[in-house]
């Protein structure tokens, strides 16, 4: 099971590329349009912050380990939409990437504004966890933006049916590593992180 999860890491590795882009790219579209429209914030503010606040409010008011459980079944839901909304082409996969990292090219402007230097911030509450999350994201995205892409093109030589039960072995053979992946990342992001963040 192991090696198949590596093989299929290695057969993906352009759409694990063109994840980890679209995920760059929203973070430097978002950071390079509020430095430009800096009454943006505000709206965002507004939003995104908002729900951020809401859902940090879920996971940290409770004990440690209804918060674990809460981030994780977010977490996973999420991942479920990324990978099988692909199916509509892949554009509603592109955009969850692109969204994702405009969060974070949101946050670093928000702490510049703030005077606060944002990278050892973002480095300090987002490493810890994000070196598990991250790779279970950029996965779940790699296999909707190919589960979208085979929708319009088969696999050479296989018919599209089987080419969605190719698709679809792979992300059945992916997915308990994505779920340990956000297990862990839940853990850390709860229990650990918070205490980093507390030294800035």
């Amino acid at each position: 099971m192991v090696k198949n999860f590596f093989a299929i890491m290695r057969e993906n590795r352009s759409w694990l590329m063109l994840a980890v882009l679209f995920f760059v790219g929203g973070i430097t579209m978002s950071y390079t349009a509020l430095s430009q429209e800096p009454e943006l914030l505000r709206l965002l503010e507004e939003t995104t912050l908002t729900v951020l606040q809401e859902l940090g409010e879920e996971i940290f008011s409770g004990p440690p380990l209804v918060g674990i459980i809460t981030l994780l079944m977010h977490n996973l839901l999420s991942t479920l939409q990324i990978i099988f909304m692909g199916i509509f082409l892949g554009l509603p996969t592109l955009a969850s990437a692109i969204a994702n990292g405009s969060v974070l090219g949101f946050l670093a402007y928000q702490l510049a504004q703030t005077g606060i230097s944002p990278l050892p911030v973002l480095v300090a509450g987002i490493l810890p966890h994000g070196i598990f999350e991250l790779p279970a994201f950029f996965l779940s995205v790699a296999l909707g933006l190919k589960l979208g892409y085979h929708v319009v093109f088969p696999l050479p030589e296989l018919s599209r049916k089987d080419t969605f039960r190719k698709v679809f072995s792979d992300i059945g053979v992916s997915m308990p590593y994505i779920f340990g992946l956000l297990a862990i990342s839940a853990i850390i992001e709860v229990l650990i992180t918070p205490l980093i963040l507390g030294s800035f």
